[in-house]
């Protein structure tokens, strides 16, 4: 077979697959024609971070021997799922296992943004010694309430950390589930309750016509002045132009985002002008750990599908249950 990888798992690969055609290719920095020239014969694709754009039905339908699509990362905003299962291509991603450092991630905003630290970390290395009364307010986060939306497998991450550091978390699900499986310590709560209550409030859902801007104008008049909002989810669940509005109008306190609705975000976007924006550019995913673990699952999991089994972690399993995927149509052939 020919398997495309991308470049940032060449290492990964060395001594694998032997027998088939491997090439390496930027997923990330390729622009999209290019890229779809480049993988146009490819039977698979392990994908590493996604370009700036969605591979949508148009583009998928110029390559014709795509059997398998690996994504390293956890989200499928990225691609035109329906189309890739009308051509039966499977496509597999690594949902929650980065769980664990985006929580940190989302940990560390909280906290910088809770004790204007950004303000602090800027200074020393400027080398400006200032001890003096910061602007602002400094916070802990014992004893504030913590509001997750949504307790997948992030939110449930975020859940754990807050409440070992005091913090009392309360959440709301769109499907809620029973009080059983809810971790103990957590309030479940409606979207609005927990928008009122909550000082940290920390969206942990996917992307979806059904959260895009989630958080707008109501919302934001919703929340506490000194209210903050940490964003390591998808940057569109978010009205940027809402949330800078909120922010210069100190309508909330502070907020610390790791996405944005254009990635990369343009330099002159003008939340990063604000004293009260902590950002990062879209890395909470990543750590030594969960990339290890990561790519020892991709390449069982590959091992698993040239030998014709049946993938893990697939987003369209119908597609293989059903007979539909390319893959099952030509090992018949």
């Amino acid at each position: 077979m020919r398997i495309a990888v991308d470049e940032r798992y060449r290492a990964a690969i060395q001594g694998r697959f032997a027998g088939h055609e491997v090439f390496f290719v930027r997923t990330e920095t390729t622009p999209a024609d290019t890229l779809i020239a480049q993988i146009k014969d490819a039977e698979i694709l392990w994908s590493g971070r996604s370009g700036p754009y969605v591979l949508g039905r148009e583009m998928i339908e110029r390559l014709p021997k795509l059997q398998l699509l690996v994504k390293g990362g956890s989200g499928a905003d990225h691609f035109d799922v329906q189309a890739l299962s009308d051509h039966g291509i499977l496509l597999t991603l690594n949902v929650g296992m980065n769980a664990s450092p985006v929580a940190d991630h989302i940990l560390m905003l909280t906290l910088i943004c809770l004790r204007n630290g950004a303000r602090d970390i800027v200074n020393m290395k400027s080398g400006i010694w200032d001890r003096a009364d910061p602007p602002r307010p400094l916070y802990e986060l014992a004893g504030k309430t913590v509001g997750i939306i949504g307790l997948g497998h992030i939110g449930l991450h975020v859940a754990k950390r807050v409440i070992g550091f005091g913090a009392h978390p309360i959440a709301y699900q769109r499907t809620p589930r029973p009080e059983g499986q809810i971790l103990a310590g957590i309030r479940p709560v409606s979207f609005d309750d927990l928008l009122r209550e909550s000082d940290v409030v920390v969206p942990c859902v996917p992307h979806t016509p059904q959260t895009d801007r989630m958080i707008g104008e109501r919302e934001f008049s919703l929340m506490k002045p000194t209210a903050i909002l940490v964003n390591a989810a998808r940057g569109r669940v978010i009205d940027e132009q809402a949330l800078y509005r909120a922010l210069v109008e100190r309508r909330i306190l502070a907020a610390g985002l790791d996405t944005f609705e254009e990635e990369p975000t343009p330099a002159d976007n003008p939340l990063l002008t604000l004293d009260n924006v902590v950002s990062t550019p879209h890395v909470a995913g990543g750590s030594y750990e969960s990339e290890s673990f990561k790519t020892s699952l991709m390449l069982d999991n590959l091992d698993r599908f040239l030998a014709g089994e049946r993938p893990h972690r697939l987003i369209n399993p119908e597609v293989w249950a059903s007979g539909r995927a390319r893959a099952l149509a030509r090992a018949a052939l």
